[in-house]
């Protein structure tokens, strides 16, 4: 008799043990990541900026291994600053400093005082210059003291839809922006939201 006991409160123990387990599975497996009534912000397109001298076929072939091929693309994108120059560490500071000073300032609209925008990639800065500023003299000066060489990046529109209410999630752009940024090839990728 106390051997049938033991067998069936090991039995009930156990059968504990599985429906706690399962609880907990089904909490972690099945817990909505949006709430009740709260929209998933979606992402409609991306655009991508390319290294100077990259080919709509070599970006193709770049878009291709994250499946972002299979999109709508367009290399016609018109965008204001499509210049750039690249400026490695140990001069940085100094060429800032030259573009703060000719009152090429972070504070004014872009396409009014020439603006300027700064990305790290690796052990250089990419800095976005407006077209109006490449034919600057005090620009050109510094570009030949700093041995710089003004170059003009490639766009990529990727439309991911053309639907309202459609398109992918903001997690997965996001996803997609940090695996295309490790790429040489892309300097930034900026997301066109669903309004």
């Amino acid at each position: 008799m106390i051997k049938v006991n033991k067998k069936i409160a090991f039995f009930i123990i156990f059968l504990i043990f599985v429906v706690i387990i399962g609880l907990f599975v089904k909490m972690t497996i099945f817990t909505p990541t949006v709430t009740p009534g709260q929209e998933e912000r979606k992402v409609a397109g991306l655009i991508i900026q390319f290294r100077d001298g990259v080919s709509e076929q070599e970006a193709k072939s770049i878009l291709k291994n994250y499946n972002l091929a299979r999109y709508k693309l367009d290399f016609t994108v018109d965008v204001p600053d499509n210049y750039y120059i690249i400026v490695d560490e140990d001069n940085i500071m100094d060429v800032k400093n030259e573009l703060r000073d000719e009152n090429w300032t972070e504070a004014t609209p872009a396409l009014e005082k020439g603006n300027y925008y700064i990305t790290k990639k690796g052990d250089y800065y990419i800095i976005t210059i407006a077209e109006q500023n490449i034919h600057n003299e005090s620009f050109i000066e510094m570009l030949t003291k700093y041995n710089l060489e003004v170059k003009k990046f490639v766009y990529c529109h990727v439309i991911i839809t053309d639907r309202p209410d459609s398109g992918i999630s903001e997690e997965r752009a996001n996803k997609l922006k940090s695996e295309l940024e490790m790429n040489e090839n892309v300097f930034t990728v900026y997301f066109e939201s669903i309004e």
